[in-house]
């Protein structure tokens, strides 16, 4: 293969002419010369021709065969033809190859820049190397850098989220075009301000999709009166799961009562079946558990306090802890609140119990045998924990029937949020007994499946959501009552939920992929880093 062949498949439309190659071990080595005539001033645009002196040039190019590529360019300096120019001499630039002070081709420079964007700047360093390409991770984070902005383009339909720059401490806010579902913007902030004065700049967006925060309300009403806002369904159903948690739990004593219900053995071999309650206020061996018995203590003290007069504060520094364990035993009236919270924490066999009653009834008492069954049925356990709770079976202590559900708030909330129609029969019969137990539950209910099934199914039904807002504000928990006092403050957008099929989803996907982003920069990156990988990563 001569030199030409060789140019037009290393360099290809470049316009340049290869002198020789030189093959080494491990690069290839091109010297090459430009046969331009003239080339143009940088600063006053004439084109030019004499030659002010020759200069040796070194590029890297892309590598080829797993060696290093690397051209000799001899290079020319011009003297400006315009006397009137302040610039005397200027270095000749092959177009298609090099630039202003580069080190590299452009062709080398652009494969760089897509690593860089891809995979940041120590993982991008690794992959070079691999690649037979020299560079540094500083190198490619300036490469990020030196990108230019995208250019904007019309936005009439808007989504807006925040994100953790710094989780607890600094979130900024990212910007989706929702037709094309690609990034238009990152600000450095949530602040509602800096939302309006971006909306301001952008007159043309008449749809704004955002979560139910109160920064972009008030920044959209400001900054684009002319939009429609749209509330996200699925942070409304999230909103309304919250509360339902919330006041399930405040009737966990209704939750520790055992049902009445018998367990069909068909629910059973299908999981997640329901929860059961972990060992209560006493161990193995009779006594007071050391958890059960701290807790009673801090109540006790905590209380005492609070009738002195002490602020939450003062008692949580004389009594080494944290505010929020203060401000959670102040708001329990009672301490078997807490305790119920303590001693019916989940077990990873819980969902397994019947199972392992049943199979244990029909003759099967390996416990090796009984692991691997239930491990296909999604366990994650040992064989230990089948054994320890196998233990009461094998010293003649087998009950007679299945052992009864006492339920969870984490699960009673499933049951309450789901559609009716997918729960088994065990599942709505254990519903209907904790309703007919307790009348705030059955309320509770009954309003969340009214919601939730205004939400599903986009119902375009005006009257039934103020229906809803007045008849929670009678009788509805407090929980519900204060997430229809916010309903109530962003009616228009919640209407407009329950009419489009506009949701946040696209915004969501971008958040997932910045959280990538910055794990694949140790999530130590600056905003001015973070900020183009966003908007240029494909």
């Amino acid at each position: 293969m001569d030199a030409v062949s060789v140019a037009d498949a290393l360099l290809p439309g470049v316009g340049v002419e290869v002198e020789r190659v030189v093959l080494g071990g491990a690069e290839v080595r091109l010297v090459v010369r430009s046969p331009a005539g003239s080339a143009a001033c940088p600063e006053c645009g004439q084109r030019s021709s004499r030659v002010h002196c020759y200069y040796q040039r070194s590029l890297a190019d892309r590598p080829v065969a797993g060696r290093r590529v690397l051209i000799d360019l001899r290079a020319r300096r011009l003297v400006c033809s315009n006397d009137c120019c302040d610039r005397g001499t200027f270095a000749g630039q092959v177009p298609a190859l090099t630039c202003r002070y580069a080190r590299r081709t452009n062709a080398l420079t652009s494969q760089l820049t897509d690593i860089a964007l891809f995979l940041g700047g120590r993982p991008g360093t690794r992959l070079s190397r691999r690649m037979a390409i020299v560079t540094s991770k500083d190198s490619l984070l300036r490469l990020i850098r030196a990108l230019p902005e995208p250019r904007p383009q019309p936005v009439p339909c808007l989504g807006v989220d925040e994100f953790a720059v710094r989780r607890g401490r600094t979130y900024a806010t990212i910007l989706i075009d929702m037709n094309t579902h690609r990034p238009v913007d990152v600000l450095a902030d949530r602040a509602a301000n800096t939302f309006a004065a971006w909306l301001r700049d952008h007159p043309e967006v008449r749809i704004v999709c955002r979560d139910r925060a109160g920064s972009f309300r008030d920044g959209a009403c400001a900054g684009a009166p002319q939009a429609r806002q749209v509330a996200d369904a699925w942070h409304l159903l999230h909103n309304l799961a919250e509360a339902v948690e919330r006041i399930v739990g405040r009737h966990r004593a209704d939750l520790r009562e055992p049902l009445t219900v018998p367990s069909e053995k068909d629910d059973v071999f299908a999981p997640p079946a329901i929860a059961y309650d972990t060992p209560g206020e006493l161990d193995m061996h009779g006594r007071i558990r050391p958890l059960v018995a701290r807790t009673r203590e801090r109540h006790q003290q905590i209380h005492e306090r609070i009738q002195r007069g002490d602020s939450l504060r003062a008692i949580a520094r004389e009594l080494r802890l944290s505010r929020g364990t203060v401000l959670r035993c102040a708001r329990a009236t009672e301490v078997e609140e807490l305790l119920a919270a303590a001693t019916q924490r989940p077990s990873t066999i819980d969902d397994y119990r019947i199972y392992l009653h049943h199979r244990w009834t029909e003759g099967c008492t390996n416990a090796a045998a009984l692991t691997r069954e239930i491990q296909q049925l999604g366990f994650g356990g040992t064989v230990n924990t089948v054994r320890r709770h196998l233990r009461p079976y094998r010293t003649g202590a087998i009950p007679t029937d299945a052992p009864l559900p006492h339920l969870t708030v984490r699960r009673v909330t499933n049951w309450i949020m789901r559609r009716p129609e997918p729960l088994t029969d065990t599942e709505r019969k254990c519903l209907a007994e904790l309703c007919g137990r307790s009348p705030a539950l059955a309320a509770t209910t009954d309003y969340a499946r009214r919601l939730a099934t205004m939400v599903r199914e986009r119902r375009n039904e005006h009257l039934a959501l103020e229906v809803w807002l007045a008849d929670v504000r009678l009788d509805g928990q407090r929980e519900l009552r204060t997430l229809a006092s916010g309903i109530r403050r962003d009616r228009a957008a919640v209407c407009a939920a329950l009419t489009t099929t506009l949701t946040s989803g696209a915004v969501e996907g971008n958040v997932t992929r910045i959280k990538l982003l910055k794990r694949q920069m140790y999530g130590r990156a600056n905003f001015d880093l973070l900020r183009p990988r966003i908007l240029l990563s494909p």
